[in-house]
C-alpha cells in the first residue's frame, strides 16, 4: 500500500509541475477512457488473476484507485501532451515505442520490488503488446475526440 500512496503521489506532483493544463480538456476525456480500462481489469483480475497486488482486499481497493486515478491517469495524459506535431506512421511508432518502453520499465521496477505479482500466464513481454495496443487505441480515440466531438462542437 505505501509504493501505491508514493506513485500516486509521485504522479500527481509531477502533473502539476509539468503538464500543460490549458489543454485538460482535450486530454481528460481519453485520460478518463484508461480509468475506466484500469477499473474492467482490475475487477477481471478477480476472476482471471493474471496479476495481483500485495495486501487485503482493502489494500487491494486503494492501490487499484491510487493507480487508476494516479499513475494511469498521469501517464496517459502525458502521452497526449507530447504527441509529436508530425504524426506519420513511423514517428507515431516510435512514439509509443518510447512510451511503452518507459511503462514496462516501470512494471519491471514495480515487480522487483514486489508491488506487483504477474500470475497464471501473464508476464512482460504480454504487458508490453498491451501497452502498444492501449497507446494506439488512447491515441486513435483522442484523435476521434479532437476531429469530432471537439471540431463539431466548435463549429
Amino acid at each position: 500500500m505505501f509504493i501505491g500512496v508514493i506513485t500516486f503521489t509521485i504522479s500527481w506532483l509531477i502533473f502539476f509541475i509539468f503538464s500543460y493544463k490549458k489543454n485538460f480538456p482535450i486530454y481528460i476525456l481519453t485520460s478518463c477512457i484508461g480509468i475506466i480500462l484500469a477499473f474492467i481489469t482490475d475487477l477481471l483480475m478477480f476472476v482471471y488473476p493474471l496479476w495481483k497486488y500485495p495486501g487485503n482486499p482493502l489494500e487491494l481497493f486503494g492501490i487499484q484507485l491510487m493507480n487508476a486515478f494516479g499513475i494511469y491517469f498521469v501517464v496517459i495524459y502525458f502521452f497526449l501532451q507530447a504527441i509529436p506535431t508530425k504524426q506519420t506512421l513511423l514517428t507515431m511508432a516510435r512514439y509509443i515505442f518510447y512510451w511503452s518502453m518507459f511503462v514496462i520499465a516501470l512494471e519491471f521496477i514495480f515487480i522487483h520490488i514486489g508491488f506487483i505479482k504477474h500470475g497464471l500466464w501473464w508476464n512482460l513481454g504480454f504487458s508490453y503488446a498491451a501497452d502498444w495496443i492501449l497507446f494506439t487505441a488512447f491515441y486513435i480515440h483522442h484523435k476521434w475526440v479532437v476531429n469530432v466531438v471537439i471540431t463539431t462542437q466548435y463549429s
